[in-house]
């Protein structure tokens, strides 16, 4: 899911097609920050990047807690797959360029099988360098992060429901101080600032304590 793809379903969650809903570009960035930073503790995002051998510089991926395993693509019909779905891209799920050309989780799971019938291989991750000694092909690096994008939410997660969820709370929030700062004298409407506020406040309470509760089954 994209930003935008998450702002188009807050508004209309929030009823824009009646109402104007008063959050901006950067508010929707903030409430995805806020929203990621609260399941990171309970949730390791997973990455596919596609390498090199035989040492991988992975500075641009910071976030990274651990890599899963290290793929063989030799394979030509994952390498075909990639080349055809991805289009060369250097980092295969995580890429942006993906939402464009097909949905995500249709490629996650036509990746994922075809990775269940490759042979992974030896590898040493030094951070910020992964050494696949002695190999000089191209990789496949499956890699748990630190959410740090609505991308590393994996769409099959029991998390990926949440995150939308406690945006939206999040959302609510904003649009309800918003609206709570103004009053219209003497119209029979009123804004509805005070009801988003109280949502919001029982939504986020409710969602936290489903990550305190460890609820979820994985």
């Amino acid at each position: 899911m994209t930003n935008d793809e998450l702002k188009e379903y807050i508004r209309t969650m929030l009823g824009e097609s009646y109402v104007d809903v008063e959050l901006t570009d950067e508010d929707i960035y903030i409430i995805v920050q806020q929203a990621l930073a609260k399941v990171a503790p309970y949730y390791d995002g997973r990455r596919f990047i596609l390498g090199q051998g035989p040492v991988v510089d992975l500075s641009d991926h910071s976030n990274i807690k651990e890599i899963v395993n290290v793929y063989n693509t030799k394979n030509i019909n994952l390498y075909s797959m990639q080349e055809y779905v991805f289009g060369g891209s250097d980092i295969l799920i995580y890429s942006a360029t993906i939402m464009d050309r097909m949905e995500l989780y249709n490629c996650y799971k036509m990746l994922y099988n075809e990775l269940n019938n490759l042979k992974g291989i030896g590898f040493r991750y030094i951070k910020p360098k992964l050494y696949v000694d002695g190999y000089n092909d191209n990789i496949l690096i499956e890699a748990l992060v630190r959410p740090e994008s609505l991308f590393d939410i994996e769409r099959s997660s029991e998390y990926f429901a949440w995150v939308k969820d406690y945006c939206l709370a999040l959302a609510k929030e904003v649009v309800g101080r918003t609206r709570s700062k103004f009053s219209v004298d003497g119209s029979p409407y009123q804004l509805d600032g005070d009801r988003l506020l109280s949502e919001a406040q029982q939504m986020k309470q409710e969602l936290e304590a489903q990550l305190i509760g460890s609820i979820f089954i994985l």
